[in-house]
């Protein structure tokens, strides 16, 4: 038996909540269908001010607006460098948690994400930790849905990627006293490459990646103590000829040569599809149909690699929409089920860095914490391992009873109108006013069985966090 004309539209709503944002708060599924899934798709597409996010954030900005320059000089100024920074990093960690939890503009909160584990730079390397504000507010965020030549411009001139690869440290070969020192460093060229636009497999050469890297000698950093800013020093650039994937730079160039080679990388085809790929991975399946990756790289190149026509292409089709309607859905990965079950209980955020962020770190993926410039895999079935389905499951339990730190839960949110006392009234409410009715009669089954005879924690509390941590809430 086929599904009913109102399964099929509930399934499609909470399908765009899971795979647009991080999932339905309560409610959501039924807001989204009375003003219809293709007006919500259009204002994830276009978003507005969120003037109630910005609210929550307030009390953080005395942190979350300063500089570079204004991190270093003022915790430099402590006395204390090493722990008075920690209040600045608490904030921005906190405002990943809110943004993602609370924002209406959920679309622009996960590509925010998806970019930033692409040009993906690491809290603990030295200056980055003082500079990946910055990287993520001011290179990132403005260019989530943007061209994506000037997102590529944006993090190459970046101090926190120029720290991280080490670009600022990258200059012509000189002469000191009578001796040739070599001063290139190819990890930018490299990176630039492999992993920010054509991809490994495109046919580069160490050539390629050497000439590239030159083209880059000369971007650097004004000062890494006290001031944090890019710099144009035209006396370390090498001015020599260069061949970089096919581009040809004359000699005589200065900072040109770089710009040049990133436009010329931004809307090359093996960028478009090497990042219309990666795209497709984090909305729609693990192993995206080269159909769809074809289509969105036909619109990469058709548009100059415009993001936000490429991101329309793909949620237009029907690749995209096709696991909506089956029960096998995209693992999420921890950072996904964390933010996705705070949000399904309807839980309030106020900080996260001693609460969520731990138990992300227990699951493998603390926020901003990827050693490798790879970032982290946007493959789900790669977070699938015992420990960490043992670690979601505690993170459940822990959420459900409100014993997560900075994390503010009612139960009732969750369940609205149910009887407490009731496990399969507690499973019935939750399944209609959070995931759509699209639990299977058997999780249901089981949620309903909970013993009411155990009071600590309460049955309503089981009930919760067996369905947090069922298959159903596992996949997206």
């Amino acid at each position: 038996m086929g599904l009913s004309a109102s399964e099929l539209a509930r399934k499609t709503a909470l399908h765009a909540l899971n795979r647009l944002g991080f999932g339905p708060r309560p409610g959501d599924v039924e807001a989204v269908l009375d003003r219809g899934v293709e007006d919500y798709i259009r204002k994830q597409l276009d978003p507005a001010p969120d003037a109630a996010l910005e609210s929550r954030l307030a009390p953080m900005q005395n942190t979350l607006r300063l500089s570079t320059t204004q991190v270093l000089v003022t915790y430099a100024d402590s006395g204390n460098l090493a722990s008075s920074v920690q209040a600045y990093l608490d904030n921005f960690q906190n405002a990943k948690i809110i943004r993602s939890v609370h924002t209406v503009n959920q679309l622009d909160e996960v590509l925010a994400d998806f970019w930033f584990n692409h040009f993906n730079v690491n809290i603990n390397d030295g200056f980055v930790r003082y500079a990946i504000q910055s990287f993520e507010r001011d290179a990132i965020r403005p260019h989530a849905m943007g061209k994506f030549a000037d997102l590529l411009k944006a993090t190459a001139e970046h101090p926190a990627m120029l720290y991280y690869l080490d670009n600022y440290l990258s200059t012509a070969a000189r002469t000191v006293n009578g001796r040739l020192v070599q001063g290139l460093n190819e990890n930018y060229g490299r990176e630039l490459l492999e992993l920010h636009t054509v991809g490994v497999d495109a046919g580069y050469t160490q050539a390629d990646v050497y000439d590239a890297a030159r083209a880059f000698t000369g971007w650097g950093i004004d000062n890494t103590g006290r001031g944090g800013n890019f710099r144009y020093l035209s006396t370390s650039h090498d001015t020599g000829a260069k061949s970089a994937f096919g581009l040809q730079l004359s000699a005589g160039g200065q900072k040109d040569d770089g710009e040049r080679l990133i436009k010329y990388l931004a809307t090359h085809p093996n960028t478009a599809r090497f990042i219309s790929t990666k795209l497709a991975r984090r909305f729609v399946a693990d192993n995206p149909p080269q159909s769809l990756v074809d289509r969105m790289s036909e619109v990469w190149l058709a548009t100059d690699g415009d993001i936000k026509a490429v991101v329309k292409a793909m949620i237009g089709s029907s690749e995209f929409w096709s696991e909506a309607f089956s029960s096998a859905g995209k693992p999420k990965t921890p950072f996904e089920y964390v933010v996705s079950s705070i949000r399904a209980v309807g839980a309030e955020v106020s900080s996260a860095t001693r609460g969520v962020g731990a138990y992300l770190s227990q699951m493998g993926q603390p926020m901003y914490q990827c050693i490798p410039p790879t970032g982290y895999s946007d493959s789900g079935a790669e977070w699938l391992n015992p420990s960490s389905q043992i670690y979601r499951m505690n993170f459940a339990l822990d959420l459900a009873q409100g014993l997560v730190t900075g994390v503010t839960v009612n139960v009732r949110n969750f369940a609205l109108g149910a009887d407490l006392n009731s496990p399969s009234s507690v499973a019935k409410a939750a399944n209609s006013e959070v995931f759509g009715s699209t639990f299977a009669p058997s999780t249901l089954a089981a949620a309903s069985r909970v013993d009411t005879r155990i009071t600590n924690p309460s049955a309503a509390v089981r009930v919760s966090a067996l369905l947090l941590a069922a298959p159903e809430s596992q996949v997206r």
